[in-house]
């Protein structure tokens, strides 16, 4: 049986670290055109330090690539102990690949038809699935900054939704040496790069920042409920079955109200290896599994409706708590509970 893996970031190159455990044999293509000087488009290589489990399966250890720890964080003013950090994702997709066969190019159409198994881990692009049946992409835009302090006090980790406009958020995550990441991510009408230039503007009189590169991407934000199908079967030019397969952000597995996608694309790999040559199961899995990340994706669709300018109702606010608390963040309660939903506050008439 002959197995293709097309994409090699972090569920694809996974999931090959997993098969390479368990004796299958794939064969790996990533064209490595991202279009950002660091191959991870807009990316601020956020995870929680959970992700040390799915590396030790492979033979990996979060400390080589661990850059900062985020506790404490800022969440719109609530500072709260988190167990997020940054890593070095560039360096930890590339490890995930090196004992793999890897082509760095990209798998087209024509070679895939050699392939029984494809397994479609091209993320946004969804390179080789039909159309998800309901899919929302969070645009976004991405700085690496130098980062002087004019005082004593560090620029710290934090994710702000309070002044965007639209349905989004900022990002601020260190990535070590006193470089940061500062993002931000929105639909609607968000100018991103206006509001970026307003955040240094506003924090001008505590820091000065030095931009190092810059980059534009989407995270689907659909959950996997939405991005269904994850795989159909077809038959080849030769008329030989093929099945293909989807996994990580191919089919939606990425937080709809953060965007964090590393350690849930890193579960989802290794439960296609789990379920690997039974794809219905695999589709009952991810779907009980992430089942939560439907009823986020009903808040968005709220949010983003006429009806979601009254801002986020009981259940919503209820759905961010649960969100925090699902990722270890420890939030003062009662505020938080009255303050979430900031982070999707969705403005009209104003435009930055």
């Amino acid at each position: 049986m002959k197995v293709a893996i097309a994409g090699a970031g972090i569920a694809g190159g996974y999931l090959a670290a997993l098969f390479e455990t368990r004796g299958i044999s794939a064969d790996v293509y990533d064209g490595r055109d991202h279009a950002a000087h660091c191959t991870c488009r807009s990316c601020g290589w956020g995870a929680p330090k959970g992700i040390s489990t799915y590396l030790h399966e492979v033979g990996l250890d979060l400390d080589d690539y661990l850059l900062e720890p985020m506790s404490p964080m800022q969440f719109d003013g609530l500072v709260a102990t988190t167990p997020l950090c940054t890593v070095d994702k560039p360096r930890l997709v590339r490890d995930l690949s090196r004992s793999v066969r890897l082509t760095e190019q990209n798998l087209g159409q024509e070679r895939a038809e050699d392939y029984d198994i494809v397994v479609d881990a091209t993320g946004i692009v969804r390179a080789f699935l039909p159309p998800c049946r309901s899919d929302l992409t969070l645009p976004t835009l991405q700085h690496r900054v130098a980062v002087d302090c004019r005082g004593s006090e560090r620029l710290g980790a934090g994710v702000y939704g309070n002044q965007i406009p639209g349905l989004g958020y900022l990002w601020i995550f260190p990535v070590g040496t006193n470089e940061y990441h500062v993002g931000i991510g929105g639909i609607g009408n968000i100018q991103h790069k206006n509001l970026l230039e307003q955040f240094y503007r506003d924090s001008a009189g505590q820091f000065s920042f030095a931009r190092q590169c810059a980059c534009h991407g989407a995270v689907r934000v659909a959950s996997p409920y939405y991005s269904t199908p994850f795989f159909c079967r077809r038959r080849r030019e030769d008329g030989a079955p093929q099945v293909i397969v989807g996994v990580g952000e191919s089919i939606g597995t990425v937080a709809p109200f953060t965007g964090e996608g590393i350690m849930y694309s890193l579960e989802c790999a290794k439960m296609l290896k789990d379920s690997w040559l039974d794809p219905e199961k695999y589709a009952r899995s991810v779907l009980a599994r992430f089942a939560w990340m439907k009823k986020e994706r009903e808040t968005l669709d709220y949010l983003l409706s006429p009806a979601g300018l009254n801002g986020p109702r009981l259940r919503d606010r209820w759905r961010f708590f649960c969100n925090a608390r699902r990722s270890g963040i420890r939030l003062p309660m009662r505020e938080a509970f009255r303050r979430m939903g900031s982070l999707t506050r969705w403005v009209e008439h104003e435009e930055i």
